[in-house]
């Protein structure tokens, strides 16, 4: 800014800093006590986040680690039983070829070597239904002491091949004594004893250290507690320190195996060890779980001692905000007095990467007053060549653009404006320029000036128009292969229905033939083409929504779900709909019924063995004029880690075998609530049953 145009009162005019010193230095000082405040504040603030975080940190780890070790012996522990399992199996096997007229030594024999390299089984005894010991690796006498008809029952009453009994004092089987410093877990399967009538009993003594060990191998502190459990609650390896080994009460079996397999929680049930923090597991195919605690107050103990020094720092931290404070408090006084300005400064605008220019609102046609350094680089003109001009001349021959008439009607009005301009450099080059125009006036509300700050988009212009071309090459090539897809899915179903009808056409011809592999082989083929005609169907349908015109109707979704339910459950068994009022919606009622049918259908396939299907459907209206619906069955249910995969296109988590269907349902769902704006997702505690919620749009006619 030339110091010629403070001389002129229609133009830029500066004046004395002297009278603005005092009240601008109080305003400082003011604003810096603020700041020294808001700063304590925020460290005092900042250790307080830092410690809460430290302490979900150090409670998390210890979830993590109780999670981990329960993992790694849930695993080791599984491969021990199935170890026993198999050794279990072979002596079955065994057992069927026996000839009783040999002498039982043999059979003694045999037994002792199955057990050469299972250094965990203390002892393994067959037992007849009468109680006959027809061999056994230890010593029968104490063998015979067995309370063989309870063995018997808890067996055959066992709902899997192998039975883990509970905990027995003793080192072998039939050696009862209580207060022995000797345990064994007996591990029993029922097996046929060749072609006589009667089953046998396999027993097997198992040391229980074996899995103490398993368990001592994992390092975690001297407070955690690692416990083998069967599903009733008994205890078969770990210490409670009190009491026995039924807890059948406690919430990891009354609640937690319940809702999950596996899970994490806070346990209070055994007062001795305080609240422990608790994950467990269960094997995959016994009825056993693992579980790892660690003491919650220990864990917090250690936080605490690692935490509480940070309180320190903290202190001499804000002793040194405020010294700091008053030293910038002097420094600003001082500065203050020397820099304090009133007007615009110069300095600031010839530093400025944007350019700025400056016109004189008070003269004729808007003449420039001051050009920054920034603008002579963006358009190529000097400040000589420029002063005293409108900036029309930037436009050059190009005056017809639409933003240009918003400029002239705002410059008209006095008021401010933005636009995007198509400016012309001085060599004559385009350039796209983001136009910001101010109006300045005075303290008595008088027009003075114009600021106008432009901007060069000229890269992100381009940038934008490649962005538009290459969205409009996807969007085409989308098309493209959504089209090829569909055909393709339609062109296919021939051939597939060709193989399906050849294949029963060639076996109707070879009818009578003695070949049952042709004949298998046959059925397969038919079988597969008929499978592959289905999944071109369901490809084809899954594409043809995104054909489908989803807005442009209203229906009566009571009315839909009513016709729907009675078409698709009718000679369904014992059925059940609950449904109350349910709203007007602004869909076409056919692909309500495609929606509503679908999830009939999945409840319907999916529904329990063991009790009657009930499906209740209930609507609430929520925000932004959409009804949320809940359809709720009480069939099999979903595992909660698999909720989002069921709307994945033949996405199945049953085999084909136990239940019909391609897995393509709940993805022609999701895309038909999605392309009505709506949403979806499934609820499941995978034991309950299953709710789909859902939101449709309201009906606005």
């Amino acid at each position: 800014m030339s110091p010629r145009f403070a001389e002129d009162p229609g133009r830029l005019l500066r004046r004395p800093v002297g009278a603005a010193t005092r009240p601008q230095t109080t305003r400082l000082i003011v604003m810096v006590a603020v700041v020294v405040g808001l700063a304590v504040l925020g460290v005092a603030g900042a250790i307080f986040e830092i410690l809460r975080n430290s302490r979900a940190e150090a409670i998390e780890s210890a979830e993590q680690s109780t999670r981990s070790t329960a993992l790694a012996l849930t695993g080791a522990v599984s491969r021990t039983v199935q170890s026993i399992d198999v050794l279990l199996q072979s002596a079955a096997g065994r057992v069927a070829e026996w000839d009783l007229s040999h002498p039982f030594t043999e059979r003694d024999q045999e037994i002792r070597r199955l057990l050469r390299f299972m250094p965990h089984i203390r002892q393994m005894a067959v037992i007849a239904a009468d109680g006959t010991i027809l061999a056994d690796s230890g010593d029968r006498s104490m063998t015979a002491r067995l309370d063989k008809k309870a063995l018997f029952a808890e067996a055959q009453a066992a709902p899997i091949p192998m039975v883990v009994g509970s905990l027995r004092f003793g080192r072998f089987l039939g050696a009862e004594t209580p207060n022995s410093p000797h345990q064994y877990l007996p591990f029993m399967r029922l097996a046929d004893f060749g072609g006589q009538a009667g089953p046998v009993l396999l027993i097997a003594a198992v040391n229980p250290l074996y899995f103490k060990d398993v368990f001592a191998s994992v390092e975690l502190p001297s407070s955690a507690r690692l416990r083998l459990w069967r599903y009733d609650g008994t205890l078969l390896v770990g210490e409670l320190g009190a009491g026995d080994g039924e807890h059948a009460d406690d919430p990891l079996f009354t609640t937690q195996l319940k809702m999950s397999e596996f899970g994490t929680f806070i346990d209070s049930s055994h007062p001795q060890d305080g609240a422990m923090i608790t994950s467990y597991r269960t094997t995959l195919n016994w009825p056993l779980v693992v579980s790892v605690g660690m003491s919650r107050d220990e864990v917090l103990a250690d936080w605490k001692d690692g935490a509480l020094p940070l309180l320190w720092p903290a202190g001499a931290l804000t002793l040194a905000l405020l010294a700091a404070a008053a030293v910038l408090t002097r420094s600003l006084i001082s500065r203050t007095r020397a820099e304090a300005m009133l007007l615009l400064s110069e300095r600031v605008l010839e530093t400025m990467s944007n350019g700025v220019a400056i016109s004189d609102a008070t003269a004729p046609d808007l003449p420039l007053v001051y050009v920054n350094p920034a603008f002579e680089r963006t358009t190529g003109y000097t400040s000589d060549q420029v002063l005293g001009r409108n900036p029309r001349f930037l436009h050059g021959d190009d005056r017809d653009q639409s933003a240009l008439g918003d400029v002239r009607a705002a410059l008209a009005d006095g008021r401010s404006v933005e636009a995007v301009l198509r400016n012309y450099r001085a060599d004559g080059t385009p350039y796209w320029n983001e136009l910001t125009i101010s109006a300045v006036r005075s303290l008595s509300g008088r027009l003075t000036h114009f600021v106008a700050i432009q901007r060069d988009i000229t890269d992100q212009e381009k940038h934008r128009a490649q962005l538009a071309e290459a969205y409009g090459r996807i969007e085409r090539y989308s098309a493209e292969l959504e089209r090829f897809s569909f055909i393709l899915a339609h062109h296919l179903q021939e051939p597939a229905r060709h193989i399906s009808v050849y294949a029963q056409l060639v076996a109707r011809a070879l009818e009578g033939n003695g070949d049952d592999e042709i004949r298998n082989n046959l059925t397969y083929l038919s079988k597969a083409g008929a499978r592959l005609k289905e999944l071109l169907r369901d490809v084809q349908l899954y594409l043809a929504m995104d054909r489908l015109v989803m807005t442009g109707g209203v229906c009566q979704a009571e009315a839909v779900l009513d016709k729907e339910w009675e078409a698709r459950s009718r000679d369904k068994g014992d059925v059940d709909l609950i449904s109350g009022v349910l709203p007007k919606l602004q869909v076409s009622s056919r692909r309500l019924a495609d929606l509503f049918g679908i999830l009939i259908d999945n409840s319907l396939v999916f529904r329990h063995p063991d009790r009657p299907l009930r499906v209740k459907v209930e609507a609430e209206k929520v925000e932004n004029g959409f009804w949320r619906f809940s359809f709720t069955d009480n069939g099999l249910g979903i595992p909660p880690e698999f909720l989002d995969k069921v709307f994945g296109v033949f996405e199945r988590l049953h085999g084909r075998d136990h239940f019909p269907g391609n897995g393509v349902g709940l993805a022609i769902a999701r895309k038909l609530v999605e392309t009505l704006g709506g949403t979806i997702h499934a609820e499941s505690d995978g034991v309950s049953g299953t709710t789909i919620v859902l939101t449709l749009p309201e009906a606005t006619e």
